[in-house]
């Protein structure tokens, strides 16, 4: 019983994660050695527990069908999203590649702290280009806003 009482927390999740992987309905009991009952069910243990005793089970094959129709349209759209997601990774792990393989000057323009830019005609050409700079970001922006690829 300790052993249970320890991976109590740990079964449970299991049992869910059976019962939804599989769509079946589960019902786990547990009688403790002091008498103390445990239960899990999913819907819930009583229901589980009165189909099985009952023999009720081919009164609710509509719902279980509709059930499991339901649960294989969500499925799919799970499926399609984790494979959304691991393509957008794919992208993600391609652009730091290429960012990483690209030359960077340590005295480039943007590295340049403009509080410490003295000189007036050197402020006014670092504003432009940050000017510059932003313009293209708000063009490319748009265009990935649009669904449009950047010229």
């Amino acid at each position: 019983m300790v052993t249970f009482s320890r991976h109590q927390k740990e079964i449970h999740t299991k049992l869910n994660e059976l019962s939804l992987l599989c769509g079946a309905d589960v019902g786990f009991l547990v009688i403790s050695s002091t008498g103390k009952p445990y239960t899990f069910g999913n819907p819930s243990f009583e229901a589980v527990a009165k189909r099985f005793l009952n023999d009720e089970g081919s009164s609710l094959l509509q719902q279980d069908a509709e059930h499991k129709m339901k649960m294989e349209e969500l499925y799919k759209v799970y499926n399609s999203l984790v494979e959304k997601v691991a393509e957008e990774e794919k992208k993600l792990m391609m652009a730091k590649a290429e960012a990483e393989a690209l030359p960077v000057d340590s005295n480039a323009w943007w590295k340049i702290d403009p509080a410490e830019v003295k000189e007036e005609n050197v402020a006014k050409q670092l504003l432009e280009k940050y000017e510059e700079l932003y313009e293209k970001l708000l063009k490319e922006i748009a265009a990935r806003n649009h669904g449009g690829d950047v010229p």
